[in-house]
């Protein structure tokens, strides 16, 4: 019989060691001295503690084999999830401690996962760090939520309908200058403009003022800034989809009922206007000729090109952009502008389809049919044509999201959740 390596006889004087499965080993290893943490004694693992629930990790058992092939156990420590009540009653707050406080103020009706999921959007690190504790960026926080009562909603001179605070956590920096171009953040800052992370926070906290329909109480003249919820018309679709000018605009026509839309280069004039001076004209035609002849490389390969295309009965494919313009609401328009961007907006920075192509589908609400911006004052009536063109802006760039795919965009950044305009069935009319 042939013995195996390692398997000679044992020495003079030493007794041949008895051979065990690794199972036996394993189940007979002495624990380490270094456990990470211990658990309370008992026979019954029911009634076991774990003494290190108060720093929110646990142990597994974890073996290790030395060199000589001795087998130890100890204990592995691994984090475990813990999960915080951040809707609890919320107490009063406390009018005299947060006078020198930035406030947002949301109505009851918003969840604070909805407060969570905006800031998400905008910060990397941001989500809850404790009770009523929303980490937003770095060294700022928003910690409640507080009940506002009416006296104290009477004290802060928030609007009646808000009766939900976050106070703000966020260092203070200022700056010496105000300039009146900057607006209500003029008015609310009389004595200096905050900038660096405050300005970069505040900017963030009124956008989601906006889009909860709440209010942003600044400190520390107590300016109330109450965004117009409604006043967010302007849509954008992102998506790794590109669609054709004339896909776009016979869906938008026929599925969509944009009947007036039109390819805005269709609308552009091919030569010079009625209208134009007969001296503007001779001038133009100077400058034409002042060119001289094309290089015949160039004119050339644009021959080539052209004969190409007719050949294969392609169109030109459209790489730069295009737009289309037409009316909607009673007196407005519409402007979808198409072309490819470089990178994504802040909340999509996550999908993986963001490393490839990026098709941007902005569409722009044009009152009056003027691409200036509407007046922060607006009359009855005009906030009835704001209302009709919202509506169609939200179906055309439902339509666009149906068709490429992709996510809807707001004016201030945030996912928003249209919902998907689905094709008709094809079906034969029954007898």
């Amino acid at each position: 019989m042939v013995a195996r390596a390692g398997e000679g006889p044992a020495p003079a004087g030493q007794a041949t060691p008895e051979r065990r499965s690794v199972k036996e080993r394993l189940a007979d290893a002495q624990p380490s001295l270094a456990d990470a943490l211990p658990t309370g004694t008992g026979d019954n693992p029911l009634t076991k503690t774990a003494l290190g629930i108060s720093t929110f990790t646990t142990t597994e058992g974890a073996f290790t084999i030395d060199s000589t092939g001795v087998i130890t156990r100890s204990g592995s420590a691994s984090p475990i999830a813990v999960s915080f009540d951040v809707q609890g009653p919320a107490a009063a707050i406390d009018v005299e401690r947060v006078r020198d406080k930035h406030v947002l103020v949301l109505s009851d009706e918003v969840d604070p996962a909805e407060l969570e999921a905006l800031a998400v959007s905008m910060w990397d690190d941001a989500g809850w760090v404790g009770p009523g504790e929303l980490r937003l960026s770095s060294s700022a926080t928003l910690r409640g939520a507080w009940s506002v009562d009416a006296a104290a909603r009477r004290a802060l001179g928030t609007p009646e309908a808000l009766t939900q605070a976050w106070v703000l956590d966020c260092p203070r920096t200022r700056s010496e200058e105000v300039s009146e171009s900057m607006g209500e953040w003029a008015r609310a800052f009389p004595d200096g403009l905050p900038t660096g992370l405050e300005y970069r926070i505040l900017q963030a906290l009124a956008r989601m003022a906006r889009r909860l329909a709440g209010a942003l109480r600044l400190a520390p003249s107590g300016f109330v800034m109450e965004p117009d919820a409604e006043s967010a018309v302007n849509l954008t679709v992102y998506s790794p989809r590109w669609i054709a000018p004339e896909d776009l605009l016979s869906a938008l026509r026929d599925r969509g009922g944009f009947t007036g839309l039109a390819d805005a280069r269709d609308l552009s004039p091919a030569g010079p206007s009625p209208q134009m001076e007969d001296a503007e004209a001779e001038r133009i035609a100077r400058l034409r000729q002042d060119l001289g002849p094309m290089r015949e490389d160039i004119a050339a390969r644009i021959e080539r090109e052209r004969q190409e295309l007719a050949a294969t009965g392609e169109s030109q494919k459209v790489v730069e952009g295009y737009a289309l313009v037409g009316p909607i609401g009673g007196r407005s328009e519409v402007m979808i502008e198409v072309h490819a961007v470089p990178s994504p907006p802040r909340v999509l920075r996550w999908e993986p389809w963001t490393a490839s192509t990026i098709i941007e589908y902005q569409v722009r609400w044009l009152p009056g049919g003027s691409l200036d911006a509407p007046d922060a004052t607006l009359s009855r009536s005009a906030r009835r044509e704001r209302l009709r063109s919202a509506s169609d802006i939200e179906n055309a760039a439902g339509l666009i999201a149906t068709m490429a795919g992709g996510n809807v965009i707001d004016e201030d950044g945030f996912l928003v959740g249209l919902e998907e305009i689905q094709e008709a069935d094809d079906q034969e009319p029954q007898d």
